[in-house]
């Protein structure tokens, strides 16, 4: 029988050479994710292929339903946190992590369907990820369903568990000293995730003047300048300091989620000892959840914060920020974590979004309600083009992240067949194109193979920075779902347009705006790059009329102090 190595993640890739070191004569290793294949080609297994899923769903409507499934699950606990004094809904507190297991779940539940059949008379090898699902990072769920699925179809199969994720659960803010009103804060800040724009944000919230509490987030925390820092505290080794009998209400109310999680969890995840672990993660997270929403009330019933500033990456606490807010009526200001937002999965009518100028789309609320919003007056030097009708000789694609956890963004075949005629394209009409990968998401391999461009070359394009890759082109072709990136190009009045190989979701269609940077098919988009390239006047024309119309959104532009 054949030995057969199913590689999922990244992670998969040292227990999975170990492994192959120990097996006698030869293997094949299958990967199905293509951001995948250059990292497993270049480690130490042999005999690497590709079996890219050709029954891919539609994203846009995967998207819809696991958001659909994961505000079903929550509906469905909010009386048990009634009962438990929660005087809100706990809806979207956990629904990014929900989102995820539920967005996981239908997609490989259905390419382990479709793809294994085709296996038959092979020993398989599973190296099975023993974290519960927590956001997008490696879980069990993929592995743990193709096992299933591996006993289905019958195909005989062995199981290498890895990797035990440090279980945070149970942190909370530390929350539990008394606060007094000479330490009284302004503005109540949790920023997860906002890597790129601290340095801007924490500037505007000195300039405003007020007195700032940083809440510190229990992921992608990221440190800025505060009248007062709250860290975190782990009840499992801390929680006596916890007031009251507020740490037993909270553990019977997990005890009592666990109960109802764990029953709904049974049709998607059939073992019982991981619905166990995953059930107790999304519980004891709730119950930490419920922890901070009482510490927060306690500790600021003195004199509330006048404001909350909120980053739109929920990294845990933001469902019992949200909540304490709206107890008090309290104004909430969102910020991107990255320039632009999607829609948010809470409702409170108070809350106000502010997003680069950039935005495509209004914020929608859970219930679908638009939410007042404003464009932030990033700090950029605009640099406009200069005054002269050039050629178009130098055409860079830029290529955006294409899967998540596995999860492609776009079917692959059509994918790579855009970008194989944008290539034609360019041959066909004299022009160079140059193709810049994301970061971490190279496609190498397949390029090479497919448009012929070296490794070498491709490689070199990533290494320097967006900057200098928009330095070197005419024009950008931004492929597919648009991303941040193209602020470089638009400042710089370096042209770009947006060829898309199939519809996109709504977060991914907000990223930029239509009507500055034109988005179309790939036909549709290389019909306008001949007609710019065919007359470098009309090029330059819509260089200008770009470069202007991006200019103009600048215009209502506030200041992030202004806010605050």
């Amino acid at each position: 029988m054949e030995d057969v190595l199913f590689i999922i993640d990244d992670a998969d890739i040292p227990t999975a050479e170990k492994l192959a070191a120990r097996l006698e004569g030869t293997y094949r290793v299958y990967v199905f994710d293509p951001t995948l294949l250059d990292e497993v080609k270049d480690s130490a297994l042999v005999n690497v292929e590709l079996l890219a899923w050709d029954g891919a769903p539609d994203y846009p409507t995967l998207v819809r339903e696991a958001h659909a499934r994961a505000h079903e699950f929550e509906a469905s606990l909010d009386d048990i946190a009634g009962k438990a004094g929660c005087p809100v809904p706990i809806r979207g507190w956990q629904h990014l992590n929900l989102f995820y297991f539920f967005l996981t779940h239908a997609w490989y539940s259905a390419m382990w369907a479709d793809i294994l059949p085709r296996f038959k008379q092979v020993r398989s090898y599973v190296f099975l990820c023993n974290n519960p699902s927590v956001f997008y990072w490696p879980s069990f769920l993929p592995s743990l369903l193709l096992l299933q699925y591996l006993r289905t179809f019958g195909i005989e199969f062995t199981a290498y568990p890895y990797g035990d994720r440090a279980d945070e659960s149970d942190a909370i803010p530390y929350l539990c000293e008394p606060q007094w009103p000479e330490d009284a804060c302004d503005v109540l800040a949790h920023l997860p995730t906002c890597f790129y724009d601290m340095p801007y944000f924490d500037s505007e919230m000195q300039a405003s003047g007020r007195k700032i509490t940083h809440l510190v987030s229990k992921y992608w925390d990221v440190p800025f300048t505060a009248h007062a820092q709250i860290k975190m505290l782990r009840t499992n080794v801390h929680h006596p300091v916890l007031p009251g009998a507020l740490w037993q209400n909270a553990l019977d109310f997990g005890e009592a989620l666990y109960d109802r999680i764990h029953a709904q969890l049974t049709p998607y995840v059939a073992t019982e000892s991981y619905r166990a672990s995953q059930a107790r993660y999304i519980a004891n997270t709730y119950r930490s959840q419920f922890v901070t929403f009482h510490l927060l009330d306690s500790y600021y019933a003195p004199q509330l914060p006048k404001k909350l500033l909120l980053s739109d990456h929920d990294s845990g606490f933001h469902g019992p920020l949200m909540a304490f807010a709206e107890k008090h009526a309290l104004p909430v200001v969102v910020v991107p974590h990255s320039k632009t937002s999607e829609d948010t999965q809470f409702d409170y009518r108070e809350t106000t979004f502010c997003t680069h100028p950039i935005q495509g789309a209004p914020i929608r609320a859970a219930s679908g309600r638009e939410l007042p919003g404003c464009a932030l007056a990033y700090p950029a030097a605009l640099s406009g083009p200069v005054m002269q009708a050039v050629p178009l000789r130098r055409i860079g694609l830029l290529l955006n992240g294409y899967s998540l956890n596995g999860i492609y963004c776009t079917e692959w075949r059509a994918y790579l067949a855009g970008i194989v005629r944008i290539a034609e394209w360019c041959r066909a009409n004299g022009i160079e194109l140059t193709v810049r990968c994301r970061q971490g998401q190279t496609l190498y391999q397949l390029l090479e193979d497919a448009i012929g461009i070296p490794r070498a070359s491709l490689e070199a394009s990533i290494k320097g920075s967006l900057g200098e890759f928009a330095a070197q082109v005419d024009l950008c072709l931004m492929y597919d779902a648009p991303t941040n990136a193209d602020l470089e190009f638009l400042r710089n009045g370096i042209p770009i347009l947006n060829p898309i190989v199939s519809p996109l979701s709504r977060a991914e269609a907000a990223t930029a705006n239509a009507r500055v940077v034109p988005r179309d098919s790939v036909e549709g988009i290389l019909d306008m790059v001949e007609s710019l390239a065919t007359d470098p006047v009309a090029l330059q024309r819509f260089r200008m009329r770009q470069f202007a119309d991006f200019a103009a959104l600048h215009c209502d532009a506030r200041a992030l102090r202004e806010m605050l």
